[in-house]
Order: C-alpha cells, then structure tokens, then sequence
C-alpha cells in the first residue's frame, strides 16, 4: 500500500511540473501575442485615422459643393413634405376604410348566420334573387321592402 501511495505522489508531482512549464510557456505565449497585438493595434489605428481623414475630406468637399451655387450637385432631399391638413385627411380616409371593412364584415356574418339559421344555401339565393329580377318583382337598385 506504502508503494503505491509513492507512486501516486510521483505521478501527482510529475504532473505539477509538468504542468506549471505548460503554464510558463502559455504566458511566454500570450506576452508575445501581446507584443505583436500592439504593432497590430498601431497599424489598426493608423488605418482609422486614414479613413477618418477620408471621410473628413469628402464631407467638406461636399459641403463646399452645396455653398457653390454653380454646382450642378444633384442632392436627393427625399419625397415631399405633406401639409399637416393632408395628413389629418389621410387619417379620416383611412379610419373610414377601417370602419367600412369592419361593416362589411359584421354584414357577412350576419348573413351566413341568416343562411344557416334557414337553411339556405349561396346557390338557391342567386337563384331566387335572378327569378325576382327577371319577373320585375325586384329592381336592382332598390331595397325590398322599403315604402317609396
């Protein structure tokens, strides 16, 4: 038992060593990573810096352009400004359509219950509405029922 505790203590102890060299070379590795990350960072920056003077260029260039009034610079202003009474007319249509389809649909409910509730289908009332026309006991125009 003596024996083999031993040898689980060296091959514990081994591992340690061995172990903390990894470590060792891992750090070396990351602070030479980091030496080279920072000439990267120096080239990233420069390239930054490039580009931003670009930017700054051709924002002035094209701010120089609008204060010339020679220019032929084509600028997209975007579509037209509508009036505030063209966009409250816009709502009022809209809200209108809205209701409308709300009718329509609460009709069409309505009306597929009536069918269901007496027994009748799309077919037999095309039929009947086509016989009442074609005899002149119902007008197209007019709503049964109403006094004229």
């Amino acid at each position: 038992m003596l024996g083999s505790f031993k040898r689980l203590c060296t091959v514990f102890v081994k591992k340690c060593y061995v172990g903390s060299h990894i470590d060792h070379f891992k750090q070396g590795v990351n602070e030479t990573s980091m030496k080279y990350q920072k000439v990267e960072k120096q080239l990233d920056e420069r390239e930054k810096l490039r580009k931003f003077r670009e930017l700054d260029d051709a924002f002035a260039q094209a701010l120089r352009q609008l204060d010339d009034p020679d220019s032929g610079f084509d600028i997209p202003t975007g579509p037209p400004v509508r009036s505030l009474a063209t966009l409250e007319k816009d709502d009022v249509e809209a809200k209108q359509k809205e209701q409308q389809q709300e009718q329509d649909r609460l009709f069409k409910q309505r009306f597929e219950a009536l069918l269901a509730e007496y027994g009748v289908g799309h077919y037999d009332l095309a039929e009947l509405a086509e016989t009442l026309l074609s005899y002149e006991l119902w007008q197209l125009d007019t709503v049964p029922g109403e006094q004229q």
